[in-house]
């Protein structure tokens, strides 16, 4: 009987494997977006949903019966819809700005929030809902946590700069203290508007649940852009995860990888974060998980942080809608009770000198 671990190495060491099972995760994220369409307070047949899935696509939604109700067809193609396929980009976009971060900073615990992110994003959602600010409509909210998030990168890696060069150990203490900063402001906001804490409180703890077409393809077109580069940044992330003197001297431009790569993830996650709110350990545990499935080279490691993080998004919104009749519990409560658990069974592991067995 083959082992699990056995199992492991056997696709850690065999680049055919590893694509078989990438492979297998696309098939796995496809068919849990098909599962969690189906979630939902109203009930709707699974030949209903398919019909109207068939019923938008080009050329076929012809041949297509229509044995459903607009009242169906409104709530699979306009509610569900962006919600699920909104949880695959935002999942996506954390997962793989996890692993890249990770690398650039050689630190298992790191993920894309401890540059900033979180707090400036939280900071500029909250001043929207605090202040009423409403000068671009619906996207108000949405543009400043894009725009706060960015600032607080930015502030985070000039902060860092000495001599022309970002070391990761000062990027990583300034964007704990910016954090901390912010995130001062931000419960003094509250504090000062208790009558606002509740719509701030749930958008500080995550939701898909109102994402729309309109959010959902700009922030996609964003997602898409930033990992297909970071992608193809692979080589120089391996190298970087060696260290920096290792990276320079196989022909590295590692200021200029550092802050691409910086600035991709931020960009990207900022974005993510912008319609969904902050959910947490997306992007600190997903890395790991792809790194245990395929070992230590960010070729196979980015593609599949991102699509592990798209299933564990879904399945995590599923709980959250389903678990309460009723009832949608923000995200970010959910991605923290599965994922606090998984994450101390990882760091037992690697205190035991078992990280990936």
């Amino acid at each position: 009987m083959i082992s699990y671990r056995n199992f492991r190495i056997y696709i850690q060491g065999h680049e055919g494997a590893k694509y078989l099972t990438m492979i297998s995760l696309v098939v796995l994220l496809f068919l849990s977006v098909i599962f969690s369409t189906f979630i939902g307070s109203v009930h709707i047949s699974f030949t209903s949903v398919l019909q109207i899935y068939g019923s938008q696509i080009p050329f076929l939604s012809r041949f297509i019966p229509e044995n459903y109700t607009a009242t169906q067809y409104t709530i699979i193609a306009s509610i569900r819809e962006p919600e699920v396929l909104g949880g695959l980009v935002v999942g996506a976009s954390l997962g793989i700005g996890g692993a890249v971060i990770q690398s650039i900073f050689r630190n298992p615990i790191t993920e894309p929030y401890i540059i900033g992110l979180s707090s400036g994003a939280a900071l500029g959602a909250v001043m929207t809902i605090i202040l009423g600010l409403t000068f671009l409509g619906l996207y108000t909210q949405q543009l400043l946590a894009f725009i706060f998030a960015m600032a607080s990168v930015l502030a985070v890696y000039m902060f860092a700069l000495r001599g022309g060069k970002a070391h990761p150990t000062y990027m990583l203490l300034t964007g704990v203290a910016l954090s901390f900063f912010l995130s001062a402001i931000v419960a003094l906001l509250l504090f000062s508007n208790i009558n606002l804490e509740d719509e701030a409180f749930f958008w500080l703890l995550g939701s898909l649940e109102n994402i729309n077409w309109l959010e959902l393809f700009p922030v996609t077109a964003v997602v898409m852009f930033c990992s297909v580069v970071l992608g193809t940044q692979y080589r120089e992330l391996d190298a970087l995860q060696m260290g920096d003197t290792h990276a320079r001297s196989v022909g590295v431009n590692v200021e200029r990888t550092k802050g691409l790569s910086i600035f991709l993830v931020a960009l990207s996650v900022s974005a993510a974060v912008s319609i969904s709110g902050l959910i947490g350990f997306v992007g600190l545990i997903m890395p790991h998980v792809s790194r245990i499935i395929f070992g230590g080279s960010n070729r196979f490691v980015l593609p599949g942080s991102a699509i592990t993080g798209a299933i564990f998004l879904i399945l995590a919104d599923d709980i959250a809608r389903g678990v309460v009749a009723g009832v949608v519990i923000p995200i970010g409560i959910i991605t923290g009770i599965i994922g606090v658990p998984f994450f101390l069974i990882i760091m037992r592991k690697m205190a035991g000198g078992r990280y990936g067995t």
